[in-house]
């Protein structure tokens, strides 16, 4: 476990928020740099609360490595489409 700071928190609002589509900027209505940054700061402040009396979030660390695939494709389980599958 890790502990979150309120800037690693502020960093990833911000970003999530920047790379949303433009559709969705629209519909959130955060279009406007100034605009993020104020929804950015109320979503911090909700869920951390005030600086003085700060919430902790704790990340959960990786516990064991990524799953790796056990075997070779079509060799040792089958198609899931056969009739799709290109002709050698």
């Amino acid at each position: 476990m890790r502990l979150l700071t309120r800037q690693q928190l502020r960093t990833q609002v911000w970003v999530a928020l920047t790379v949303l589509k433009p559709f969705q900027k629209r519909a959130l209505n955060v279009l406007v740099e100034q605009t993020r940054e104020e929804v950015t700061d109320d979503l911090v402040l909700r869920i951390m609360g005030e600086p003085e009396s700060e919430s902790v979030i704790l990340q959960p660390d990786l516990v064991d490595a990524p799953y790796t695939r056990v075997g070779k494709w079509n060799v040792d389980e089958p198609h899931p489409h056969p009739d799709l599958v290109k002709p050698r």
